[in-house]
């Protein structure tokens, strides 16, 4: 921490003109480091700045006055420090302890055809989860949640722990004199290696088990972490932080709510589309297609809120493959789908900004297991459904087979270049939607199911999976009442992706500008020569929006940004809706506190000068400035000689280029008794010229 001296930084932003101050922002953003300073520090200026490389390790900044007769202000701040943790209440599966050749015995006698035949859909599943669940608390015993501490390193073996405590013996011989220092030394540096050495084959190991093993992986690194990754206090719309795990939970729950569409109707598509054509199938799930995706789950994942285990039913494929493939296929022909598949256990994930604005986390919604395999046979024939018949526009490169990040970025500015190359000036619009899979209204997607050619089986189930959704916030160790979901396509479902794709397709229809699209993230591009070319560049930013306003989603105005591209670029600006894309110049300096760039160049130039004429350099000053004849009464008293000159090497020279302008200052300026009066005065007179 300290004075670094950039004036020129917008910290809310991140962003400056000079290249001195956007190499420190790059040396800050490669090693990791944050700026929690907020406020100016002196004048309008954020010069005085905390560094730290763990954000949470700093809170509660604040300007309290200044020291003495400094013109900078003083800062106080908090620093957070690990409180001891308490001692986990909370019980998990003890999978070292099961005994699931027990469990699948318990199973197995289960008469499962003929039960749930003669039930529908809810009670079957009902049923067959309780059964598990009954199963489970006989076979598998529970745990308290270990603390990190307590465990014994993975790269510890047997061998290491008897190198380690001969090193704590011959360290007691040795303060008992009965060996020398040089000995315990050759012992203890002999350890040390061995120590070193096992703990980079466990990393290593780790890395190269990291598809197998991802948890193990991720909790190495969660260990390593100075500080752990917890939600601390949140903000809320009152301006109240809510400090509680419950507290936090609830207000999460209420600002993702808080952005959903509102429901207009009933989830049921039009029915005269369903009348049209697409007719009913009679779907058949096979034990053996079930038996297989139980067979890849990933036992590492965290269960539902059913609290089926990923793991139990992994080790139980072959037993409930059967009982599984009888409510899916049920389910995908009747429409009914059990409430337990449309619960989601909400946690947040911090994206960027500041930890305590709720607005800067995003949902992901951990759902059923059994629920997400349904998902899965149901994609796979709506996805060959899609691609048979050509439904997803070239547009699309997110969520689709054989495209990617990549392709989309090629395939744009291939297209792009080119129109460069051959002399065009090119405007590219990046665009960007609010909350966009939140906002997607469950009527305008039933819709568009049916009028991209579904099947009415397929669509049934579809709406009922949407409609009727709840979720909840876990936080910490804390969760929040349960919400009903209004809108959005559930992130962290199988399905959700596929549908927004289905939901988005139609944005560029009857576009005739190049539109590409990854998921939600658009661009549009276009040659913007003339001003009939740029014309229809706003006019496709005009349907977009009224697309938007439309199908209820809505553009993040401030996320939306103009590329201008071509030496001849007239760097037009366009507007989504009301609301300029792109600020002038003026405007934003203004919102940063800053000058020109102009008048930052002709301050320093005033700067140097006082500093000769009035200040510390006077001496060398002298032969460098002469003092211009007062013949007018009216000046500021240290007029200098303007000198003559013939190259333009010493026409940009300071003692030459930087007279003129000096001149000028009004005298209240130039007689200011010290080079911070100075400063502040000349930002004065700077402030109200043009």
């Amino acid at each position: 921490m300290g004075d670094f001296n950039y004036p020129d930084i917008c910290w809310k932003t991140n962003s400056t003109k000079s290249t001195k101050s956007n190499k420190f922002l790059t040396c800050l953003a490669d090693n990791f480091m944050v700026q929690k300073v907020e406020e100016a520090t002196r004048g309008s200026a954020t010069l005085d700045l905390i560094l730290t490389n763990v954000e949470d390790l700093i809170s509660t900044v604040e300007v309290v006055g200044s020291l003495g007769a400094s013109d900078h202000v003083l800062l106080q701040f908090a620093i957070q420090r690990n409180a001891e943790t308490k001692t986990s209440q909370t019980r998990i599966l003890d999978f070292k302890r099961a005994d699931f050749q027990k469990m699948k015995e318990l199973l197995s006698g289960i008469p499962w055809t003929p039960i749930l035949k003669n039930k529908g859909v809810k009670d079957g599943w009902e049923f067959f989860k309780s059964e598990i669940l009954k199963a489970q608390m006989q076979t598998v015993p529970t745990k308290k949640k270990n603390k990190t501490s307590a465990k014994k390193p993975e790269w510890m073996s047997k061998e290491l722990l008897t190198e380690l405590k001969l090193k704590s013996d011959m360290h007691k011989k040795w303060k008992r004199g009965e060996i020398t220092k040089e000995e315990f030394k050759r012992i203890a540096s002999t350890c040390r290696e061995k120590v070193c050495k096992a703990k980079a084959q466990n990393e290593l190991r780790l890395a190269r088990d990291i598809k197998n093993n991802k948890k193990g992986f991720f909790a190495h690194v969660g260990r390593k972490r100075k500080k752990k990754e917890a939600i601390g206090p949140l903000r809320g719309e009152d301006g109240v932080m809510a400090t509680g795990d419950r507290e936090k939970a609830e207000l999460l729950k209420a600002f993702f709510a808080s952005v959903f569409s509102q429901k207009d109707s009933h989830l049921q598509p039009q029915q005269h589309g369903m009348d049209e054509g697409f007719g009913e199938i009679q779907p058949q799930i096979g034990k053996q297609v079930v038996q297989e995706h139980l067979a890849t789950l990933n036992e590492f994942k965290s269960p539902g809120p059913d609290q089926l285990h990923p793991r139990v039913l992994k080790e139980l494929a072959e037993v409930i493959s059967e009982p599984l493939a009888i409510i899916f296929e049920s389910s995908w022909r009747t429409g009914e789908v059990p409430a337990d598949w449309k619960r989601a256990n909400v946690v947040p994930i911090f994206k960027k900004g500041k930890k305590n604005d709720p607005n800067n986390y995003r949902p992901v919604s951990p759902t059923s297991i059994p629920g997400k395999i349904l998902e899965k046979i149901i994609k796979e024939v709506v996805c060959e459904h899609l691609e048979t018949n050509a439904v997803i526009a070239n547009s699309q490169h997110g969520f689709t087979k054989n495209k990617s990040c990549q392709t989309n970025l090629i395939s744009f500015f291939d297209r792009v270049t080119s129109w460069v190359d051959t002399g065009n000036a090119v405007d590219v619009a990046y665009l960007d939607f609010s909350k966009a899979f939140d906002k997607v209204p469950h009527d305008l997607l039933a819709n568009k199911l049916v009028k991209c050619g579904l099947d009415k089986t397929t669509v049934r189930w579809i709406c009922n999976w949407l409609s009727e959704r709840t979720q909840r916030v876990l936080t910490n160790a804390s969760s929040s009442s349960w919400k009903e979901v209004t809108s959005e396509v559930p992130q962290g479902s199988v399905l959700g992706p596929v549908l927004f794709n289905i939901f988005i397709n139609d944005l560029d229809e009857g576009l005739e500008g190049t539109i590409i699209k990854y998921a939600d993230d658009t661009k549009l591009g276009g040659i913007a020569n003339t001003p009939e070319d740029r014309s229809k560049i706003q006019n496709y930013l005009d349907r977009l929006e009224r697309w938007a306003e439309t199908n209820k989603m809505k553009f993040n105005r401030d996320k939306c940004k103009i590329l201008h591209f071509g030496r001849k670029n007239g760097n037009q600006r366009y507007r989504m809706g009301d609301a300029w894309l792109d600020k002038p110049y003026e405007e934003r300096l203004k919102e940063l506190g800053m000058f020109s760039l102009q008048k930052r160049k002709l301050r320093g130039d005033m700067i140097a000068i006082y500093k000769y004429v009035k200040g510390n350099h006077r001496e060398e000053g002298a032969s460098l400035f002469s003092a211009a004849l007062q013949t007018r009464t009216r000046n500021n008293g240290f007029k200098l000689q303007e000198r003559r000159f013939h190259l333009n090497i010493r026409k940009n020279f300071l003692t030459v280029r930087a007279v003129r302008q000096w001149n000028s200052l009004p005298r209240a300026v130039v007689e200011a008794p010290s080079l911070e009066a100075f400063k502040q005065r000349l930002d004065g007179h700077l402030s109200g010229v043009l």
